[in-house]
């Protein structure tokens, strides 16, 4: 799909920009300082349609996958544990807009969480 972000929940908060981004929106992050970035192992990808990220940040759809590429627009993944396993709570950072959606593991929204 040419309009899909590709996305993983392997080292989003390491990623230049995202911190500064994080902060910029008022978003508590909890570490009180300097956070050293730990290797991980990529669990799974998840793709999330860059037509609902751009309908919620505002955005023409096509220029959503480039934003994301090049971090004009700030992303967030959680990925759910216990009864929320299986599920990824996306957050996507433009300027001083902010859009949320969760996804099943397929990307496929959830509606009403």
């Amino acid at each position: 799909m040419a309009n899909s972000i590709d996305w993983n929940d392997f080292d989003s908060h390491a990623q230049p920009g995202v911190a500064e981004a994080l902060d910029a929106a008022g978003i508590e992050t909890g570490t009180g300082g300097a956070v050293e970035a730990m290797p991980l192992t990529l669990v799974r990808t998840v793709d999330v349609d860059a037509r609902l990220v751009a309908e919620g940040l505002g955005l023409p759809p096509q220029d959503v996958p480039a934003m994301v590429a090049d971090r004009r627009i700030a992303t967030l993944c959680e990925r759910g544990v216990g009864e929320d396993a299986g599920l990824y709570r996306f957050t996507f950072y433009f300027g001083q807009k902010r859009f949320r959606v969760t996804t099943d593991a397929d990307g496929q929204p959830l509606p009403g969480r």
